[in-house]
């Protein structure tokens, strides 16, 4: 018996008879059966429907039977790391009392200790099966990461922490940025927190929304009858589980469709997707990732502080897999950093064209990273096609694009660094292929992260990755179109500068400088190409006398210096 004495519970006797449970095996009370490895509980052999915070709870006092469980250890052990009130464990052990009560029997499984927790009364004994139960099937394994995902600790525990929060997480960037990389360290890393662990969904050769279904039920093991999707529902209701939908953009509506899906009629699964653009879901948090960390174009570190930079140590760890005598030296540094930096910093790139150090050298490698080499590069035999080279990942990006955004990227491939949305208006105005507002475009190619979106004080600018910008300039040579368009391009740089000198004393600095801060790239590469052997010598000559008239300004300013650059290769084989 129990005695009560002073508000404090002290066991004298049990009239519990059950022997020691053991958590990795099944549990049997009354008519049901719990398997607390599956996260099931069966009733006369079906299995019942109850969520997996009921079920949480039920196997921490079902494993502790007669035992009182605090109210506080029954949180922490039903949700970890996440801080809740009290009312949300009432309503769950209302819920799981609703499930037991509807036992002929009539027994109550759960007692209330007023103002400390509950217990579980009922007798247990162990279940022993020779298989799995019914309704369980086995999933498929998660890939386990070959190499680590370098430089990105900070962003694995935080996208860990906000899955606790939210139940859908989109990676979203640019081919080549290590998305699915992200996304399987997370899922290994969260796979044991997870009473059904994760499963990975790789959705790249899908193009067909019918499938995404039955995708997923071949994944979660589950046997698919004529809808896929409601035996995916069913199933997940009784699981606690990540979902990894990897390589969604072939088919994002279908996707979107599935998750909004499996959201609205499951309470427990959470779904991690990665794609090169947002499913634009409901309850959709999105995740862009960035390239590895370069130093700053001001910085010149040394090769032990150069090597704390994640770009940089990947960079030295896949040269020193194919070359085991390479070291990252105080010689050697600065190439290794320029090589980083023409490359953006992203990791595909940096590992394909660490390959090519044996062959080609430091020095040479960093000046064929300029010419149409970069794209030729080819990766490793068993990646998948679209990442076997870089000129592979792009098509298969450019292919999914519209043509109406295919003109675009060509179009906004002439701007060498950064540009704004005035640039882009003023070039397109008068173009029969791009008729209307270019805004439109422009947001669906930084969506689908073959434009990076920058915002400086008030005003936004744009820039393209370097690989996709020689890319883009390749597709715009074919066109025929190159020459007129860096024309209008060198004009609209010339009309830039001649308002901005004539604005020097009548606005304010940051002023000004906010108005054409962001156009400084423009001008430049406008000089570039205007001073080069197929340029407008006396277009050149204009721009250059109009950016004179900035020189006053530049000792009294942050603005952005605008020099006369010495005459260089065509603007189209500029990619800095």
């Amino acid at each position: 018996m129990y005695s009560t004495t002073l508000g404090t519970t002290t066991p004298t006797e049990t009239p519990y008879d059950h022997a020691p449970f053991n958590s990795e095996g099944a549990l049997r009370f009354g008519a049901f059966v719990l398997y607390p490895r599956q996260h099931l509980l069966l009733k006369n052999g079906e299995p019942v429907s109850l969520g997996s915070r009921a079920l949480d709870l039920l196997i921490a006092m079902a494993s502790r039977p007669g035992e009182l469980l605090e109210k506080s250890e029954l949180i922490a052990h039903a949700w970890p790391k996440v801080i809740v009130e009290e009312c949300n464990l009432r309503a769950q052990i209302v819920a799981l009392r609703r499930v037991l009560s509807e036992d002929e029997s009539g027994f109550e499984y759960i007692v209330t200790v007023p103002g400390r927790g509950y217990r579980f009364v009922a007798h247990t004994e162990p279940y022993d099966v020779p298989s799995e139960p019914a309704g369980v099937e086995r999933l498929q394994s998660l890939p386990s990461l070959i190499t680590r995902p370098l430089g990105r600790d900070d962003l694995l525990q935080r996208l860990g922490e906000q899955l606790q929060q939210t139940r859908l997480i989109s990676l979203v960037g640019p081919g080549g940025i290590g998305k699915s990389t992200v996304a399987l360290a997370l899922g290994n890393q969260l796979a044991g927190e997870m009473p059904h662990g994760a499963c990975f969904v790789d959705l790249s050769e899908i193009d067909d929304d019918r499938r995404i279904a039955h995708a997923l039920a071949e994944a979660l093991g589950v046997r698919a009858g004529n809808d896929p999707l409601r035996d995916v529902v069913q199933h997940l209701q009784q699981r606690r589980q990540l979902l990894i939908l990897d390589n969604c953009e072939q088919a994002l509506d279908g996707t979107a469709m599935v998750v909004e899906t499996l959201l609205k009629w499951t309470s427990d699964c959470s779904i991690l997707t990665t794609s090169r653009e947002p499913l634009r879901a409901t309850g959709e948090q999105i995740e862009r990732l960035l390239p590895l960390q370069l130093p700053a174009a001001c910085e010149h570190p040394a090769a032990e502080q150069a090597l704390a930079y994640p770009a940089i140590e990947l960079f030295v760890e896949r040269v020193q897999a194919s070359d085991t005598a390479f070291n990252l030296n105080d010689d050697n540094v600065a190439d290794v950093i320029s090589i980083c930096r023409k490359l953006d910093g992203i990791p595909l790139d940096i590992e394909i064209a660490a390959t090519r150090v044996s062959a080609f050298g430091l020095g040479p490698l960093a000046e064929l990273l300029d010419g149409e080499f970069r794209l030729q590069m080819e990766g490793r035999r068993t990646a998948p096609p679209r990442h076997r080279s870089l000129r592979a990942t792009l098509d298969w990006s450019y292919q999914t694009l519209t043509p109406a955004e295919q003109a675009m990227l060509r179009l906004v491939a002439i701007f060498n660094g950064t540009f704004t949305l005035n640039a882009v208006r003023a070039i397109v105005e008068g173009d029969e292929a791009l008729p209307g507002d270019p805004l439109p475009l422009i947001e669906s190619l930084v969506d689908k992260s073959l434009l990076i979106a920058h915002r400086d004080d008030t005003l936004k600018f744009y820039q393209m990755p370097k690989s996709e910008r020689l890319y883009a300039l390749e597709k715009l040579d074919q066109t025929g179109s190159t020459q007129r368009l860096v024309a209008r391009h060198a004009s609209y740089a010339l009309a830039v500068v001649k308002k901005a000198a004539s604005q020097l004393d009548a606005v304010v600095p940051e002023a000004w400088k906010n108005l054409y801060g962001a156009e400084s790239d423009t001008i430049r590469s406008a000089l570039t190409w205007a001073c080069s052997t197929d340029g407008n010598q006396s277009l050149g000559l204009e721009l250059t006398l109009a950016a004179l008239g900035l020189g006053p300004y530049r000792d009294r300013s942050s603005r952005p210096r605008v020099e006369q650059p010495a005459v260089q290769e065509p603007l189209r084989y500029q990619v800095r």
